[in-house]
């Protein structure tokens, strides 16, 4: 029976599918990870005897080597020329050369050999042959392998013809330092067991093991050598390694009695093969570490494709059960799709419909209240203006920035924050919500409880919407909200009140509450503007008095505080083209190239929010202006002042020559130019010009013979009347007793 219940609710098929579907995947998982194991395993030994074959080799290639270069030291020390610069002091220099020739020779016909040192302690010298590096005739003092110095002075730790690891650092930053075996042969048979002679043959390291560093996979592994001091180098090129604590461990710790053997470990942080094998001929260790995911590359890529298979197989399973799921359930599907389209398009419509009942609600001023309570109720609109009501405008914050940020998604947030307010108010109060213009919305609260609409409740509600929009969706909103009413016919009248109320932000700050009953404007009494303060801080701008000039722009705007907000639009908007005017004045009175466009530079109301914004942007606005002036002024008002003073002492004979003779011919206003010159040079234009002309008629009367009348009319005066007051007045005589007290020089 129960089969039959499933074959007719046609889930018999699907879940035989099913069911194999997952049988064949798990036995699939379960072989995959058995032959994994196995074969993880052998690969292990594989690479574990490949390597130890690779250690051996490199201890056996040591070995021999070790043997080259004993018998190398016994063939120089039975060197007939390379005895006496051993054993006698002050070796000619034909023996010297035969020296330097012989073990030049015995260096070109082993390449493997890197350089031979031949030292006499006696005489502290070195005879020194090197592939590369130092060679010569060297002092002890001139020579720059440290480390054979060291090796030298401390002879007896070492065994003679032991090999001893070690970097010949290079002699200039320029080269590669190189790493060889050192091979020791001294001669201390003196009863103080002082050395009496030493031959150092240095073998290369990379010649050594030019076969034994081509990596076993992929040139990831390493071969690494521990010596007898518990160094730790790269066997490639002698370098010293630095090893954390646990990593040295690793590389000392013997696998084995027979210390040969392998473990698998964490090297270097990589999970790693490491393998390990001894030359107790001299107490060394070979390790050779190999990167374990290498090893199991291939076996990684099995299981794989294995994991891939057993995938590929459950998806088809799972597809073809839903594609037998969805033919069978074809026609249920259809209706369900249906049913959802038509849900979707009566939200839509109904969310519409509701929102354009709204806006007409608030918007009209006498209606029939029972006629738009049936369209509310229709609408299927929950709010009723017949019973204690309030309104809350809400007013987005920075909403420029988030429409330039967040263009595409601004019909979202608002959804969001209509929600989130509409949770938050709906504990206490019946509400609905309409979206107004770009950047409000507006919130209609039928009160139930008057206490939950009192000033202390309210307020933690708001305060709770406010939070609400700044941790969920990182938008501010401030708010405006209206006392309670239950008149039908005061809805556009509050309506009003808080559109006007939320602009009131720009006094109050972002995420301000504002009760429209808090705002008493002065209804009836007309704004008068304070031109008088405009033109004070307009002079105080140009004579560079910031202070004063900030000042007066605060109280201007501090005195629309209590009239409505387009009261203070009008107020800025004003002073806005007054300041534009003047930097047009400015620049066409002055022949001062600002750099300002009135358009742009001058701030505007409507690219503030808040007062606080708009009152930084015009101080900067000052300070810019005022350094502006002072930076062009210095320049200008010199240049000025040059060709006021040249014009004087071209024309001074003119009888037209004024202030306003000066001001036309600069194409500027006499009240300008006559300010600008007294500022600078603490004389006004007709003292200089009066100036000018005195002084030129005292050259006159002193050097040619013209009377007085005609001196006065080359000077510039009509009357020569005049001339002789202006003479007197300025230098206490007449001109005619000037001249008697200043004969003319023959």
């Amino acid at each position: 029976m129960r089969l039959n219940r499933i074959r007719r609710n046609g889930k018999l098929y699907v879940r035989l599918l099913l069911g194999i579907t997952l049988s064949i995947v798990m036995v699939l998982l379960i072989s995959s990870s058995v032959y994994y194991f196995s074969f993880t395993r052998i690969l292990q030994d594989k690479a574990y005897e490949s390597d130890l074959s690779n250690l051996r080799e490199t201890g056996q290639a040591v070995a021999k080597t070790t043997e080259s270069a004993q018998s190398v030291a016994f063939q120089i020390y039975r060197n007939s020329a390379i005895a006496k610069v051993l054993y006698y002091q002050n070796p000619s220099a034909f023996d010297e050369q035969a020296v330097m020739i012989d073990i030049s020779n015995y260096l070109a016909t082993m390449p493997y050999i890197q350089s031979i040192y031949v030292y006499n302690p006696t005489e502290d010298r070195f005879y020194i042959s090197a592939q590369t590096g130092q060679s010569g005739i060297l002092e002890q003092s001139e020579v720059n392998d440290a480390g054979i110095m060291d090796i030298l002075g401390r002879y007896q730790e070492y065994k003679p013809f032991t090999p001893i690891p070690r970097i010949i650092k290079a002699a200039n930053s320029n080269a590669e330092d190189i790493g060889v075996y050192t091979y020791l042969c001294y001669d201390a048979i003196s009863s103080n067991q002082q050395m009496n002679s030493a031959v150092v043959v240095n073998i290369s390291a990379s010649w050594i093991n030019g076969e034994l560093e081509s990596d076993m996979i992929d040139g990831s592994a390493r071969t690494l050598l521990l010596d007898d001091r518990d160094i730790v180098r790269s066997v490639g090129d002698l370098k010293p390694l630095q090893l954390s604590e646990q990593d040295f461990e690793l590389i000392q710790a013997a696998p084995g009695e027979s210390n040969t053997g392998y473990t698998i470990a964490s090297f270097e942080g990589v999970k790693s093969l490491i393998s390990r094998t001894s030359s107790p001929q001299y107490d060394w260790h070979y390790v050779r570490i190999s990167p374990y995911g290498e090893i199991v590359k291939e076996m990684k890529s099995v299981r794989v494709t294995t994991l891939l298979i057993a995938s590929s197989v459950l998806l088809a399973g799972l597809f073809l059960s839903w594609l037998l799921s969805r033919y069978l359930y074809v026609p249920i599907n259809k209706i369900e799709s249906r049913m959802a389209d038509l849900e979707s398009e009566r939200r839509n419509s109904s969310y519409t419909i509701r929102q354009n009942v709204l806006h007409k609600l608030v918007q009209i001023q006498e209606f029939d209240p029972q006629v738009q309570l049936d369209k509310l109720r229709r609408a299927d609109i929950s709010f009723d203006f017949t019973k204690p009501y309030l309104l809350i405008y809400l007013r987005i914050d920075q909403f420029e920035k988030l429409k330039k940020h967040n263009s595409k998604d601004l019909l979202t947030y608002k959804f969001a924050i209509m929600n989130i307010a509409t949770e938050v108010c709906s504990k206490n109060f019946s509400v609905d919500s309409i979206e107004l213009e770009d950047d409000s919305i507006l919130m209609l609260l039928n009160v139930a409880d008057p206490a939950f609409a009192e000033s202390e409740p309210l307020h933690a509600m708001l305060s709770e919407v406010q939070a609400a929009c700044l941790e969920y969706i990182h938008i501010g909103i401030s708010v405006a909200v209206t006392p309670i009413t239950d008149d039908p016919h005061q809805l556009h009248a509050m309506y009003k009140q808080a559109k006007e109320a939320s602009f009131h932000r720009f006094f109050q700050g972002r995420s301000a509450v504002i009760e429209t009953e808090s705002l008493q404007f002065s209804e009836g009494v007309d704004y008068s503007f304070p031109v008088g303060k405009e033109k004070r801080m307009i002079d105080a701008l140009i004579a560079g008095k910031t202070d004063e000039a900030k000042s007066l722009f605060t109280e201007i705007i501090g005195e629309t505080a209590p009239y409505p907000i387009r009261v203070v639009h009008s107020a800025a908007t004003h002073m806005t083209v007054a300041l534009g005017n003047m930097l047009k004045e400015i620049e066409r009175n002055g022949s001062l190239q600002l750099g300002f466009n009135a358009e742009l530079a001058v701030p505007k109301i409507e690219d503030f929010e808040t007062l606080e914004e708009m009152t930084e942007a015009y101080f900067t606005f000052f300070d810019l202006l005022k350094s502006k002036l002072v930076e062009k002024r210095s320049g200008k008002q010199e240049d000025l002042i040059r060709k006021i003073t040249h014009l004087i002492e071209t024309h001074f004979n003119d009888p037209n020559l004024s202030l306003n003779f000066v001001a036309d011919e600069l194409n500027m206003s006499s009240y300008h130019i006559s300010r600008v010159y007294r500022q600078q040079t603490l004389t006004t234009i007709v003292d200089m010009i009066n100036h000018v002309r005195m002084e030129k008629a005292k050259e006159l009367l002193t050097t040619t013979e013209y009377s007085v009348s005609d001196i006065a009319e080359k000077t510039g005066y009509t009357s020569s009347s005049y001339f002789h007051r202006m003479f007197k007045k300025i230098y206490g005589v007449t001109p005619s007793e000037f001249r008697n007290a200043h004969p003319k020089k023959k």
